[in-house]
């Protein structure tokens, strides 16, 4: 299942939305009960998550459940989202790597209490202070549950992160490079391999402008993105898809390396440059991920 290339949230209590997420393929759908769902549906949305998530595993997709942040009902939410087909939990708010450790101790509850293989939901923090944000390598490390820091890719319309970093968010994103890139090697370093972007912030129409965002968040070292929009899955599917020209460059590499090797040789030049062991693990990351299809 992961890396995961496309995420696209949806309110858990929109029963229906779930079946029109399916075919537009996002490698998984967020089923949110936090701010997407009105106080007075969040029961309703509880109750509809493990019919939503058989949905999702039927069509071979990905169910990922944002809880709301960590408070009395957080046991229940879990049991509530807990069955075969949940990949992920999403923490929102996450406030220290201590709530990670209660997170994984539910779900170990909830693994054993619904027959499933313990271990097996993963958990995604999403940092949203100015302290879990400094602690986000601590967080990633704290349970082997963390599959990657959410962290969020804006455009000019600012959120949580932003408020909370105290920047305020443009076109160009200058001011996100330092957060973007710190959470991206926060996850890595803390053993969680693939760190998620939401992107949001520009108008939903705007496709040219969600593009910038993905491909942003993909330079960046993110393996995945969190969108709003089911018209901005395709975006980033096609975005992190290896292109023809990726895999074409990186078979030719390979086989040059190949018969390198034959030679004698632990270097050769290919198409201009030279190439050594240290580019193979990134071809072969490349084709294995283009397999995928």
């Amino acid at each position: 299942m992961w890396p995961i290339r496309s995420m696209l949230y949806l309110p858990a209590h929109r029963r229906d939305w779930v079946t029109k997420a399916i075919r537009v393929k996002p490698g998984a759908v967020i089923l949110d009960i936090e701010d997407s769902v009105p106080p007075q549906f969040k029961p309703q949305a509880m109750t509809l998550l493990k019919d939503e998530i058989a949905e999702l595993q039927a069509a071979g997709m990905g169910a990922i459940v944002r809880v709301q942040p960590m408070h009395d009902g957080t046991a229940a939410e879990v049991a509530a989202a807990v069955t075969g087909g949940l990949t992920a939990i999403i923490m929102p708010k996450v406030l220290s790597p201590a709530d990670v450790g209660r997170m994984a101790d539910m779900l170990s509850y909830a693994e054993g209490r619904a027959g499933v293989a313990h271990g097996s939901v993963g958990i995604l923090p999403l940092p949203e202070t100015p302290e879990a944000m400094y602690a986000a390598h601590d967080i990633a490390k704290a349970s082997p549950r963390v599959r990657g820091i959410h962290g969020a890719l804006s455009g000019p319309v600012s959120g949580d992160l932003a408020r909370a970093f105290g920047f305020r968010a443009t076109t160009e994103g200058l001011e996100q490079m330092y957060l973007a890139s710190k959470l991206v090697l926060d996850s890595r370093a803390g053993g969680a391999l693939f760190p998620i972007a939401a992107v949001f912030g520009t108008p939903a129409s705007d496709l040219d402008a969600v593009e910038r965002l993905v491909r942003r968040a993909r330079d960046f070292g993110y393996t995945g993105v969190a969108v709003m929009h089911p018209t901005h899955v395709p975006v980033a599917n096609a975005v992190y898809r290896p292109t023809a020209e990726e895999v074409a460059y990186f078979t030719g590499l390979l086989a040059a390396f190949e018969a390198a090797e034959k030679a004698g040789l632990g270097a050769v030049s290919y198409q201009g440059a030279m190439v050594d062991y240290a580019m193979l693990p990134l071809a072969r990351e490349v084709l294995a991920d283009a397999e995928r299809g």
